[in-house]
């Protein structure tokens, strides 16, 4: 796992530094969906859900973690040849005028995030990753609450790439549509366990 994400890594920085978006994603739904600094909250609390998960699931439910871990590796390195072989973004942000705290964190994402790398949208996937894994848990299966809130934190963070405009709306069906094939492929019985 940590050669392959630092592999990952590796490979997203690169790819970040070199590519120019041949294609400009965008939907004229995304001209009518409001910007707003506050979905910043759930776009970075991203970075915490999700690895919350991983640890919970390899404490807790092996198998679940290694469906888990199959969706996000694949889902990411298939985003990342996309992203090779369609260089894609969206339009480049205006800095956020507003004067405070969540504007100044969403000015910080636009000066670190480059436009590009969108579609498919690696937030989401990773996202719908963990909610899969953790709805299909044999430890949780019976807990609402928890698939509750994850199916809550998983919209919140598919409206914050949008409302942000880190991402355009088909960067979300995008990722949703790979999600298809990346479940049926971590939960196959014909396949062998990693």
């Amino acid at each position: 796992m940590f050669i392959y994400t630092a592999v990952y890594f590796l490979l997203f920085s690169l790819l970040e530094a070199t590519i120019v978006p041949r294609y400009i994603i965008h939907s004229p739904i995304d001209d009518i969906i409001p910007f707003c600094e506050y979905f910043i909250v759930p776009y970075l609390m991203w970075f915490i859900y999700v690895p919350a998960v991983l640890f919970y699931l390899v404490a807790k439910d092996r198998d679940s973690f290694w469906k888990m871990v199959k969706m996000m590796f694949v889902g990411n390195m298939l985003c990342l040849l996309l992203y090779a072989l369609f260089p894609n973004g969206v339009m480049p942000k205006q800095p956020v005028a507003a004067d405070n705290i969540f504007a100044r964190m969403v000015n910080t994402l636009y000066h670190t995030d480059t436009p590009t790398n969108v579609c498919p949208s690696i937030h989401v996937l990773d996202t719908l990753s963990a909610h899969i894994a953790l709805t299909r848990s044999r430890y949780l299966r019976a807990s609402s609450p928890v698939k509750i809130t994850s199916f809550v934190f998983f919209i919140m963070v598919c409206i914050s790439t949008v409302t942000l405009k880190q991402h355009s709306i088909i960067d979300i069906f995008a990722s949703l549509v790979l999600m298809v094939f990346l479940e049926k492929f971590a939960y196959s019985k014909k396949l062998i366990r990693i």
